[in-house]
């Protein structure tokens, strides 16, 4: 069960701090503080001298491009790049510092909890983690070196962020490192994605083993960046980068050198299943690089996925793969935005996918299994039963309700959908079996 935290004293006041951060996107403010020095030798000669940083909670406006920091300034705090989450039913934002764990509140800016992170099995890193919105935990990679093997080893893992204790849940390692080109979680099927660079790995959230190993179709040179999963349509996005190179051969010695030349970078996802990567964008998005810092996010709301190159918030239609706003950074005290979430991304999502090594207790309204077809489908939608009494629950992903009734006893059941959003929707049938159904 989701803990409900009573953080406003009247009904009144809280939905007015709901509506403040229904859809907006959140991430870390970043500044830094310099000097002049006068070189004692050359006093003609000065520069700039680092003295400290500052870390903060921002919120940006997608159309104007404006970051407004909240909360107090954390001095002097580093934060690590790889990893970030926001908890929607809590209203926090959690990022690692440089040796402790930080839960921020998204209404005010306060640091809620600050603790430092330990791992009982061996000393580990905490990295890539992300919320998973269908069991209200925070999951991650449990990095560490292995120096009698001399390689790296990476477990998924969970951790709490009250006690700052991270569970391993992998049996053993799964990789040896990791490509810094993002995270993601499928609330639904509970795998928790990463890349190595030439694979994408999900693991099994249940029991942390290798769920799927795809190998990434990148044939022509593409790499795939800054992934994340849209809950709108159960799809992996991410940046598709492709460098291109001159080849210059020495005229006296034959030697080959390589020099970068220029790169385009495009919308768009994965399949999981086969590794073939769709390109959306029928153009390169910008001529220069993007920000893996800046992480990627989804808007559920506009069905828009956001990214940055260090000097704009770009965002993408990921139906067109065009952009629709990419509006220039500007803060009210600050100079980067790093580690981008969305609070509507995933939200209220409930998982389909049943723990494999929990054996579910019989009975007459959880044994029985049932058929949707067609599927996908456009006017009518028709579901085979067996001949009991069954309870019939149809929602999209935001968890609304479309459609709840009883079979009474019948075998079959015919849906009109016609007047039905297109989209995917979940049918469940007495709330232990579930399926996907898709409205074209």
């Amino acid at each position: 069960m989701k803990k409900i935290y009573l953080l406003c004293s009247f009904v009144a006041l809280c939905s007015v701090a709901y509506s403040q951060i229904n859809g907006s996107t959140f991430g870390v403010v970043r500044k830094n503080y310099y000097s002049y020095v006068i070189d004692p030798i050359d006093t003609n000669f000065n520069y700039q001298q680092l003295d400290s940083a500052s870390i903060r909670l921002g919120k940006i406006d997608h159309a104007t491009g404006l970051v407004t920091s909240l909360g107090e300034e954390q001095m002097n705090e580093a934060v690590n790049l790889t990893g970030a989450a926001l908890n929607p039913y809590d209203s926090t934002y959690i990022f690692m510092g440089a040796s402790q764990m930080l839960v921020i509140s998204l209404t005010t800016g306060e640091v809620l909890n600050r603790v430092t992170i330990s791992n009982p099995i061996a000393e580990s890193y905490f990295d890539n983690f992300r919320f998973n919105n269908s069991d209200s935990t925070l999951y991650g990679l449990a990095r560490r070196y292995n120096a009698a093997e001399s390689t790296g080893e990476v477990y998924l893992a969970k951790i709490n962020t009250t006690t700052g204790v991270i569970t391993q849940i992998s049996p053993t390692s799964v990789a040896q490192g990791f490509a810094l080109a993002g995270s993601a979680i499928n609330p639904y099927e509970m795998v928790f994605y990463f890349s190595i660079g030439s694979n994408i790995l999900g693991l099994d959230l249940y029991s942390g083993e290798v769920y799927s190993n795809t190998p990434i179709q990148n044939t022509d040179g593409i790499m795939f960046d800054n992934f994340t999963y849209s809950c709108s349509d159960t799809s992996l996005y991410g940046l598709v980068r492709r460098n291109y190179y001159t080849i210059e051969i020495d005229s006296i010695s034959g030697f080959e050198s390589q020099y970068f030349d220029s790169a385009t970078v495009r919308l768009g996802k994965i399949d999981i299943a086969t590794g073939n990567v769709s390109v959306i964008s029928n153009a390169s998005l910008l001529g220069g690089g993007y920000s893996l810092n800046a992480g990627a996010t989804i808007d559920p709301s506009t069905d828009t996925y956001y990214f940055s190159n260090g000097d704009q918030l770009i965002g993408v239609d990921i139906h067109t793969g065009v952009i629709v706003s990419n509006p220039n950074f500007s803060f009210t005290d600050g100079m980067y935005f790093d580690l981008m979430r969305n609070f509507g991304d995933c939200r209220n999502a409930e998982r389909m996918r049943q723990s494999p090594v929990i054996t579910a207790i019989p009975s007459k309204q959880s044994t029985s299994t049932f058929e949707v077809f067609p599927n996908p489908a456009n006017d009518l939608v028709q579901l085979k039963l067996s001949p009991e009494n069954h309870f019939i629950s149809i929602t999209d992903l935001s968890g609304k309700s479309i459609l709840r009734m009883n079979s009474n006893a019948v075998n079959s059941l015919q849906i009109p959908v016609s007047d039905w959003a297109k989209g995917l929707y979940i049918v469940s049938v007495d709330g232990a079996h579930h399926t996907k159904l898709m409205l074209n």
